[in-house]
């Protein structure tokens, strides 16, 4: 495990001056601690430009050494990697880097339902009664999922999240609802065992019997959605109190009013779901979560209430339009594609302009090479275009194309014609060997005949690259 200190900007606007590298893993930021573990974001990077955003949780180091912890720890990456449903963050990764036991999963680009609720309030910005039906069915869908999970040998896990809270519900802004953090699930064949009596998960948000210490069944997380979603409807606390115990008691006994009464928005039709899911009696309340999701489908229905996930997403993206502009700006570009074919050509291109462009006259444009002569000797360096050459087979000899009109004179000087006609030039058949001079025909022949013997040798031309 290292750490490097590269500053980089990131999801969220965030700028990280001390990336962690932990595994195969760099941990961006902590986005909370909670009772067992730190929550990081965290970036998984590969070859040809491959990253992928995700969530690391990391046993806390004073816990590393109690067996009991880490066997509650390891259970819940073994119990949610059972769980394969559109409601449920999915579980990557489980393992441990230098003694270090973590946890990889799936990273919700969005808000937990408590901070939503705070978030509404503090703007003044009205959460429709639509989405906070949606948002409860959908995570009444994924407790459903998990509460008849089975293992791949097709054995029920009989699994109960027993936390389930504000903060264990993610709305992502795209629509999405997630249900997060099986840390102290109960299921069958577990490597940890929880004692009769004891009390594990948010006070406020327990059942009776969880508060009293009974053995439960999958209708306790029943009871804690209906805390979170009489919150949700109410925007009041439901049994927290100042202590511990009183908060207990208050979950065990105390009264509870119905949410039409603290809010006249609230049709009566929804006080039956609410106030039968939070049943002090478990035999009084839905028998299982998914009655939860049908009954909240129907009252959406029966009220011509439009809340699907695009609904969500665009209320979401609304209410946090400031902070997706300012991650939208910030963020770091990621690679889609990237093919090392073409960044090579890409290069070789590059490395050839540059080379063209040093070899070209300081103050006029680099000239178009021209033909050369016997051992390189260039037959023009002066010519604007080079030589056409003669094509095979032809029996007239290489001579410089010029660009007057015939009768006008020579595009270049006498001797430079001979050059290109005498032997060892690139015109003929290109065989590599000198063609034979043809005859002159009578009235053919050029003002000035050419020289019997190869010129003076010229000066190399600068314009061409050997």
């Amino acid at each position: 495990m290292t750490r490097r200190g590269l500053p980089r900007v990131g999801p969220r606007g965030y700028r990280c001056v001390d990336v962690e590298t932990f595994g195969r893993y760099e941990l961006l930021r902590k986005i909370a601690i909670g009772g067992m573990g730190a929550v990081y974001l965290a970036r998984q990077k590969g070859p040809v430009g491959f990253q992928k955003l995700l969530v690391v949780k990391r046993l806390l180091p004073h816990l590393s050494e109690d067996d009991e912890f880490i066997e509650m720890f390891l259970d819940e990456g073994r119990i949610a990697a059972h769980l394969n449903h559109p409601n449920i963050a999915q579980i990557y990764d489980l393992g441990d880097v230098d003694g270090q036991y973590f946890i990889a999963m799936e990273y919700v680009h969005g808000e937990a339902v408590g901070p939503l609720g705070l978030r509404a309030q503090q703007r003044k910005l009205t959460i429709p009664l639509a989405l906070k039906c949606r948002i409860i069915a959908d995570a009444a869908a994924g407790l459903d999922a998990a509460h008849n999970a089975r293992s791949p040998s097709g054995r029920k896990l009989a699994l109960i999240h027993r936390d389930v809270s504000p903060q264990n519900v993610l709305v992502g802004y795209n629509g999405g609802v997630k249900l997060i953090d099986f840390g102290v699930a109960k299921a069958s064949g577990k490597f940890s065992q929880t004692v009769v009596g004891t009390i594990k998960g948010k006070h406020a948000y327990m059942s009776p019997e969880q508060a009293r210490g009974e053995p439960l069944d999958h209708r306790s997380d029943i009871f804690g959605l209906g805390t979170v979603f009489y919150e949700l409807l109410t925007h009041q606390r439901l049994f927290k109190r100042d202590t511990e115990i009183s908060t207990l008691k208050a979950v065990v006994g105390a009264k509870l009013i119905p949410p039409s009464e603290l809010s006249p928005d609230i049709p009566k039709e929804l006080d039956a779901i609410v106030l039968k899911a939070l049943a002090r009696k478990r035999d009084e309340r839905f028998s299982s979560a998914g009655e939860v999701q049908l009954a909240l489908d129907e009252f959406l229905v029966q009220h011509k209430l439009h809340a699907t996930p695009a609904h969500l997403a665009a209320f979401m993206q609304d209410a946090y339009s400031e902070e997706l502009e300012e991650e939208r700006l910030a963020a770091e570009p990621t690679v889609i594609h990237y093919d090392p074919r073409i960044a090579a050509r890409q290069q070789a291109a590059a490395a050839a302009a540059a080379a063209g462009d040093t070899g070209s006259h300081a103050g006029r444009p680099t000239a178009r090479p021209a033909a050369k002569g016997p051992a390189g000797v260039s037959s023009s360096s002066t010519a604007p275009m080079a030589p056409r050459r003669a094509p095979t087979g032809s029996s007239s000899a290489a001579a410089p194309v010029s660009s007057r009109a015939p009768g006008t004179g020579s595009g270049s000087t006498p001797s430079a014609q001979a050059v290109s006609a005498a032997p060892g030039s690139k015109g003929g058949t290109g065989s590599g060997k000198a063609p034979a001079p043809p005859p002159h025909r009578a009235g053919t022949a050029p003002t000035g005949s050419a020289p019997k013997r190869a010129p003076t040798r010229a000066p190399l031309d600068e314009t061409k690259d050997d």
